[in-house]
Formats: structure tokens, sequence, C-alpha cells
């Protein structure tokens, strides 16, 4: 698997288990809506979808508050432009859900009362990405009449997506120097504590996260490992079919299997093995 892959899940892993934790996920609605000052950690409720990005729901968050807001939240370190596109997939499959809950009929007479949507993206990449964006502009050149909005978290700041950031980055900083070792992610949850990037969560989770990602690196590594050698076995299958063929083809030409053997440089064994089983079945 590729090097970036596995930089890329490890973070995502810590997303993933960080925001399991109902009180960080109100801790991000706060830092979002700080004007918000009735709001409750009993008023939020997880609304994550499985399977509805593209490759994995890794890095992906959707909750409700109340009946007031529905906030859909993904967290990448490279960029890509179709996010607007996953977005808009992601907030049809959370009201589809949200109406089905409730028992609510979309055919009825009167218009449905719906809590307004936000769309985030937390992005912890080196790219320059804009503020915000949107899938008119992107996916249909400005045209129509369909349009979502998405804005981007970027900064490094006290609030716990910003400390997710910083965190994301000082992984990256230490997996360029260490790759997938214990001793890096060691090293970035100490830097973090250090610089007061998801203190609490690291402190508290300190020896669960250097098992999920050290779990991850091995993962990866077998996986690796696995690729190699479907490749590498591949490889000498088309190697060895070329030889027979090209084996055949000098018989064909009148070559006995001795002068063969000398040319293609193998066993002359070999040579009557793969030629005379072929005349057999032929035959």
């Amino acid at each position: 698997m590729p090097e970036e892959t596995t930089k890329r899940n490890s973070k995502d892993s810590v997303f993933v288990d960080l925001f399991s934790d109902m009180s960080y996920v109100f801790r991000l609605y706060q830092d979002l809506h700080p004007e918000d000052k009735e709001a409750k950690l009993e008023d939020v409720e997880i609304r994550t979808l499985e399977s509805t990005f593209v490759n994995t729901r890794y890095n992906d968050l959707g909750f409700v508050v109340g009946d007031k807001l529905v906030l859909l939240v993904e967290a990448q370190s490279s960029w890509s432009e179709n996010i607007p596109l996953r977005m808009f997939f992601y907030v049809c499959d959370t009201y589809r859900r949200y109406i089905d809950d409730r028992k609510m009929n979309e055919y009825r007479k009167e218009a449905l009362k719906l809590p307004p949507s936000e769309l985030y993206l937390v992005y912890s990449g080196p790219d320059k990405v804009p503020d915000r964006f949107s899938l008119k502009e992107i996916c249909f050149d400005g045209l129509g009449t369909l349009d979502l909005e998405v804005e981007v978290l970027k900064e490094i700041n006290g609030t716990i997506h910003g400390e997710y950031i910083g965190f994301c980055k000082e992984f990256s900083e230490q997996w360029k120097k260490r790759g997938n070792s214990v001793k890096c992610i060691q090293e970035t949850i100490q830097v973090c504590i250090e610089k007061g990037y998801l203190a609490e969560y690291l402190q508290t989770h300190r020896n669960e996260v250097i098992t999920m990602v050290q779990k991850l690196f091995d993962e990866e590594t077998q996986q690796a490992k696995y690729y190699e050698s479907v490749e590498k076995e591949s490889y000498e299958k088309g190697r060895l079919e070329t030889l027979k063929e090209n084996a055949a083809s000098m018989r064909a030409g009148g070559l006995d299997d001795e002068t063969i053997a000398r040319f293609l440089r193998v066993d002359v064994a070999d040579v009557k093995i793969w030629l005379d089983s072929d005349e057999n079945q032929t035959a």
C-alpha cells in the first residue's frame, strides 16, 4: 500500500476515535457556534453514515443538534474538488434518515420543517485551498440552480478542529523522520501534548492511540507484502509463458532442444517438458 495512504489512514483513525466521544462532538459544535449558549450535550445526536463516502468512513462525521441544525464534517489531508459532490450525496442520505426516523411524509401537502445544514471540510494538508467552495461552481461550471457550499477549516488554533489539524501536521513531520514506527506516534503524542493539541484526549488515550496506529501500520505492512508477492507471481508467470512461446517458435524453426535451452538459458529438461506437453495437448 502506498506510504501516503498509510499516513492518511493513521490520522483518520484518530479522527474517528476522537469524535466517537460525544463530549468532543459537542465541543466541536460549541467551537463552530459559540453564540449558542442554550445547547446542551444531550441535544447532540451523531448521524455519521456507513459507506457513504467513496473510500471509507474513516474521516467523516455527521451530527444533529436537536431540531436546529445538521452538521456534516469531513477531514482530509489531501485536496479534492469532489468533496462538495460527496457532501451532496451525504446530506441527501442524512435528511432521508432524519425524515424516516421521525416518520415524516414528504408527499403531504404541507411543507416539512427540516433543520438547516452546515458543511465543513477540516483540511490539514500542505496545499493552499479556498475558504469555501461550492458544488455549482466546481461541478457545473457555475450553471444551473442546484448548489451546495462547503466551508474549509484549515487553521491551527484552540478549537477542537484546530487542535486536530495541529495533530495531523505534527504527525506528518514525525512520519517523515521515522516512517511507520511506534516512535513516530510516540513522539507525535508527546509533542502535541506539549503544544496543547488534543492534549486531554492524548493524555487519556495515549496507549490506545499508540496501539491503534501501530495495528494499522502492521496491517498495511502485511498488505504491502501481499501485493508485492502477487506482483512477483504475476511477473514470473508472464515470463514463463514468454519462454514457452519462444521455445515453441524455435523448435518450429528447426532448432533442437539443446540449442533452444542454451539460447534461452534454461534447462533442456524444462524445454522438453514445455514443448512435449503442448504437443500432447494439441494431439
